[in-house]
């Protein structure tokens, strides 16, 4: 396409990237233009209709909801009066308005501000001009909210109409929302209050009735136990100290087989296992403990870092596995039978009190056992009543529903309240338009991002190695850089390879003007950016494919540990990542775990799994990196390194050194000059001398491509 004819595409893209810009400017430029040419500042009006529903509602209980009464009137007459209070306003200024709680205190229209009173005692030098703060400021922003917000009843009916003037259309509607939002909240958080405070109240109850119960159960049982030897001697009964010496019985076992299942917890807490052996007393227990034993002593014996000390420590985890599943059994097996003995005292004891009640014993004795155990009964209803109604409280304070509901909220005003605009807005319109569209072009061209590759060259002083188009993503690929291998006559495969290409070359002078008797290895390239979504893991992966379709030996490393993606783009889900190794967590011997193959080509991957926890650059200084940097370099024709970004963090600093070239990705119109600059000079600082750095522009679109016009025949999406 030559440079004298528009392109109108090339232009819209323009207009739709720097669509913020635009805005920005027509909304300055029309506010300069209604401050100097109206003298009264436009109003709008936002209006939001709230709906008093003034029955009773439960909604444990539908059908407890009370009929509408003469003195609903009044009712609604009082929610007019909630909505327009103080209260309702001060929440409103504290929380702010809108999505973003627009802080009313720092606003322009609402906020503190000097008076033009404060400004003339000033000039005459009567008193200091000073804005207020504290208590004044938000009563001063009080009042300047009352002036603007109106409630009032919508005649006889339910309906309560909150209206707020700004001269902001969207600030009015947020704000008239925000009002009956808040007021709304406020009378459910009142209602909500209420019901957690009753049920305090009952709680507070609930402890004392279960002392209650206690306290009656115990002296009950006290009297029953103590008396025993007197009911035998009175009635003759000698099954009565029977009962009593087996419960006692069940109870003393009970409370041992409880001292040992404490015992055996504590243990199994602090991961005592002598002392669970000894706690469990079983063979099984003294067997597992034997194994145990001798494997510590082998452990101990065995190099820390070998093969067999590995699998000592591995089986015993297994060992001290088994003896502890063994203590969980003996626990289950010792709760099963304490709960058995808690049923055999409880049935004992009915039995007991059963036959105690059914015997021959003196009318006062009786009377004393009867009070005994109505006292008992008393507590024990009490508590039930308490427990029930705090549980009843608990849910009524989760199920509280707001008497009043917004039927129609406040929208964005298109016309102004008052005064009304001239027709004189749109010139200025227009003016603000071409304002905008003018700085939208030079922001593009000259202040912004990269948009030619000459201007890639001429700003950064580094080769440009290719273009790449902009590339869509298929909804049947998991990544962009899949179309490399469905399309490969595509144009986005053709810039691929051009990348290849330019690399080679590259590469090749700087072998020659080596030595030549230095051991063959592998190339290390990095692909590196100056920002996040650059598309760097894209363009890394893709180079890789084209290097291994080529016939090279290739593995591309995802060492941007603090958000690894060339996972997702290979669509595998290897169970851990490259911070494993690096850590520690993942032995040498495990690398299968995070070694993986390309489906769609022979390149290697060494994969990523989630976003590392601890800072990652100090794991690239250490040596297991840089083993795996001469492992990789050894056993393949070229090493891909996907790096982190350089401006947000430090990672691909510390790898710059391992790098024989680094391929610098800039997004097209997208990347700014000045963190690209910055993000060059720190690479040039961190990589090894010799080490050549080369551009790459993403992201382009295809039209603006040099070679597109004249040979799109060529490719074959």
């Amino acid at each position: 396409m030559n440079d004298d004819e528009i392109d109108i595409r090339h232009l819209l893209g323009i207009l739709r990237r720097q669509a913020n810009l635009i805005l920005g400017t027509i909304a300055v430029i029309l506010a300069i233009a209604v401050l100097g040419v109206f003298s009264i500042t436009p109003l709008y009006t936002g209006t939001t209709l709230i709906l008093v529903d003034p029955s009773r509602k439960n909604l444990l209980d539908p059908t407890s909801a009370i009929a509408s009464t003469s003195a609903d009137s009044a009712r609604v007459d009082s929610e007019v009066e909630l909505v327009d209070s103080d209260s309702v306003l001060l929440s409103v200024i504290q929380n702010g308005i809108g999505t973003a709680g627009q802080n009313l205190l720092q606003d322009p229209e609402f906020g503190v501000k000097l008076r033009l009173r404060d400004k003339l005692l000033a000039f005459l030098r009567i008193k200091d001009a000073r804005l207020p703060s504290g208590d004044e400021a938000l009563g001063r922003v009080l009042e300047n909210l009352n002036d603007k917000i109106s409630v009032e009843r919508r005649g006889l009916t339910y309906l309560i109409a909150v209206q707020a003037q700004s001269e902001d259309p969207q600030k009015a509607a947020s704000l008239a929302n925000s009002v009956a939002d808040t007021y709304i909240h406020n009378q459910l958080e009142h209602k909500i209050a209420n019901a957690i405070a009753a049920r305090d109240i009952v709680q507070k109850q609930i402890q004392d009735a279960e002392d209650a119960v206690i306290l009656a159960e115990r002296n009950f049982d006290s009297y029953v136990f103590d008396n025993v030897d007197q009911f035998v001697s009175d009635t003759g009964r000698r099954d009565l100290a029977s009962l009593r010496d087996r419960i006692q019985s069940i109870t003393r076992d009970r409370n041992v087989l409880e001292d040992r299942i404490a015992g055996l917890r504590d243990s199994l807490t602090n991961n005592n296992l002598d002392a669970l052996t000894q706690s469990l007393g079983t063979e099984a227990a003294a067997e597992l403990a034997n194994q145990r034993a001798e494997l510590l002593q082998s452990l101990n014996q065995a190099q820390t870092s070998s093969p067999a000390a590995v699998n000592l420590r591995a089986e015993l985890k297994r060992v001290e596995d088994q003896l502890k599943q063994e203590a969980e059994n003996t626990l289950s097996a010792f709760s099963q039978t304490a709960t058995q003995y808690e049923t055999q005292s409880g049935n004992l004891r009915k039995e007991l009190n059963t036959a105690i009640l059914g015997s021959d014993l003196p009318p006062n004795v009786l009377a004393q056992i009867y009070g005994l155990q109505q006292v008992s009964k008393n507590a024990t209803a009490q508590y039930q009543t308490l427990l029930a109604r705090s549980q009843s409280l608990e849910t009524e304070a989760a199920l509280q529903v707001a008497d009043s509901r917004i039927v129609s909220p406040a929208f964005t005003p298109t016309k102004p309240s008052s005064p009304k605009i001239p027709l004189i807005l749109a010139v200025a319109t227009l003016f603000a338009l071409g304002a905008g569209v003018g700085f939208a072009f030079l922001f593009e061209n000259y202040i912004g991002g990269f948009t030619s590759e000459g201007q890639v060259e001429a700003v950064t002083r580094i080769p440009i190695a290719a273009v790449i188009p902009r590339q869509a993503h298929l909804q049947d690929e998991h990544s962009v850089a899949d179309h490399l291998v469905d399309s490969p006559l595509s144009m986005f495969a053709e810039s691929i390879r051009r990348l290849r290409v330019s690399i080679d070359h590259i590469l090749q002078k700087t072998d020659a003007a080596g030595s030549t008797g230095a051991k063959k290895r592998g190339r290390v390239i990095m692909v590196s950016s100056a920002l996040p979504g650059e598309g760097k893991s894209t363009i890394a992966l893709s180079l890789a494919r084209t290097l291994a379709l080529s016939g090279y030996r290739t593995v591309i490393l995802d060492c941007d540990l603090r958000k690894p993606s060339i996972q997702r783009q290979l669509d595998v889900a290897p169970s851990s990542g490259l911070v494993d190794l690096l850590t520690g967590k993942l032995s040498p011997d495990d690398l299968t775990q995070i070694v993986k193959d390309d489906p769609k080509t022979d390149l290697t991957a060494v994969v990523g799994d989630r976003r590392a926890n601890i800072p990652t650059d100090q794991l690239f200084i250490r040596n297991p990196f840089a083993q795996l940097i001469a492992s990789a370099s050894s056993r393949f024709d070229y090493v891909i390194l996907d790096t982190p970004p350089i401006e947000p963090v430090v990672d691909g600093l510390y790898l710059a050194k391992y790098a024989d070239l680094i391929t610098f990705v800039i997004r097209w119109a997208k990347t700014p000059q000045h963190q690209c600059i910055s993000s060059l000079y720190k690479l040039a600082e961190a990589k090894r001398d010799g080490t050549e750095i080369v551009a790459l522009l993403n992201q382009q679109e295809s039209k603006k491509l040099a070679y597109y016009s004249a040979y799109s025949d060529y490719y074959s999406e």
